[in-house]
């Protein structure tokens, strides 16, 4: 699998930083170093099992050197020789019937209108792509904010990042090639995404595998602050709270911008940010990744329930986000906690301070995830693997 290892040997000098600055692993500088040698080597070592797919080893690589997509790539070989669990099957794109299909099946009927709109696909040269997780709460687009744009999208033009986080690296190359077909059939040149995961995928990693996508990407991060920046959205309260800020693990190869970028929103609209105790770089995963090399549900719902936890801890009125797949699964460890704490999309906030009532589901829809979760792992037997077939 030479085409699939996108770690840069030649400059990495084994000195260890990606594993010693780990917010999970945190590993002392020369243990840090003999884990990464294993790495390298093809070794059995710890980090494959332990890594939550953060990807903050990227982010203190002196030399970028890419030392995220070596244990990527090591996960591609496990896969490629024990498969995955089963029961992994039913939480990854484009193998139906899975959570998402049946989900959408139950949404409420104002929300299953809307994605059934977004699913008929047309020629258009500008759209906003909604990508699951928008599609999984939908509710975040009944706003002004989203007049006279055109929502455009299904579970079919999934940008398929699951994958590649737990290092599938074969199914996500034909993810790329299926994705690069049908936007050329559409014919899009400018396309706003409401999930840093996608921006990421489309700008950063299918173009590794060949894939070409000649449109703009618009990060729904700055449109958002084009809109408020320019005077197109007028603020009419501010919101006089304070919140702690979750930063996305798919903010992290866009260096600060991100961080900076969401805070800068946040406080434009009167609220003041908390930081938890692993912040921007260092950020640990909401625990969708979490399973990526444990391959334990429970692990999940474990790393979700700490970092629900170390929002808590500081005190905040409230946990801010800005990603749907993480509003989903910290507001599950909400549940499991039985916490107070309110978790919000930028986009609810923004909603809020334009002067609108966000419909504000996400906790309902975490627990129907949820109860599907369970059942399914019920359902399952965990010995049992499967190996994906071909994604077109």
């Amino acid at each position: 699998m030479p085409s699939y290892n996108f770690f840069n040997r030649e400059s990495c000098d084994l000195c260890g930083l990606c594993l010693n600055q780990c917010p999970i692993l945190g590993l002392p500088i020369d243990q840090a170093k003999a884990e990464f040698r294993k790495l390298v080597n093809g070794e059995e070592t710890e980090v494959l099992t332990r890594c939550t797919s953060c990807m903050s080893c990227n982010s203190f690589c002196p030399n970028d050197s890419h030392p995220y997509e070596l244990i990527l790539y090591r996960w591609c070989e496990r896969y490629k020789k024990n498969g995955l669990p089963l029961a992994a099957k039913f939480f990854l794109p484009y193998q139906y019937p899975n959570f998402g299909s049946l989900l959408i099946e139950q949404l409420p009927e104002d929300e299953k209108s809307a994605v059934e709109s977004w699913a008929k696909l047309e020629k258009r040269e500008e759209i906003f792509y909604p990508g699951c997780n928008m599609i999984f709460l939908s509710y975040l687009s009944f706003s002004e904010l989203f007049e006279n744009v055109r929502i455009m999208g299904s579970q079919e033009l999934c940008c398929g990042e699951p994958w590649y986080r737990i290092g599938v690296l074969e199914v996500s190359e034909q993810i790329a090639k299926k994705l690069e077909k049908q936007f050329q059939s559409l014919g899009v040149k400018r396309m706003i995404i409401p999930c840093l995961a996608g921006c990421n995928m489309y700008r950063n990693v299918y173009p590794r595998f060949g894939a070409r996508f000649d449109f703009e990407i618009v990060p729904m991060l700055d449109w958002l602050w084009e809109k408020i920046d320019g005077g197109e959205l007028e603020i009419k309260r501010r919101i006089e709270k304070t919140v702690t800020l979750h930063d996305n693990c798919q903010a992290k190869p866009f260096g600060d911008k991100y961080f900076d970028l969401s805070r800068r929103i946040l406080e434009t609209i009167g609220l003041e940010v908390v930081e938890m105790e692993h912040n921007r770089r260092k950020a640990l995963c909401c625990g969708m990744a979490a399973f990526a090399g444990s391959h334990s549900i429970d692990d999940i719902l474990n790393a979700a329930t700490r970092r629900y936890r170390e929002a808590v801890d500081t005190g905040a009125d409230a946990l801010a986000l800005y990603c749907g797949g993480c509003q989903w699964v910290l507001s599950i460890a909400k549940i499991l906690s039985q916490g107070k704490l309110p978790i919000f999309h930028i986009l609810e906030l923004v909603q809020m301070a334009i002067g609108e009532k966000p419909a504000h589901r996400n906790v309902e829809r975490a627990q129907k995830i949820l109860d599907m979760a369970l059942a399914e792992a019920a359902r399952v037997d965990p010995k049992e693997r499967f190996w994906v077939e071909k994604i077109t």
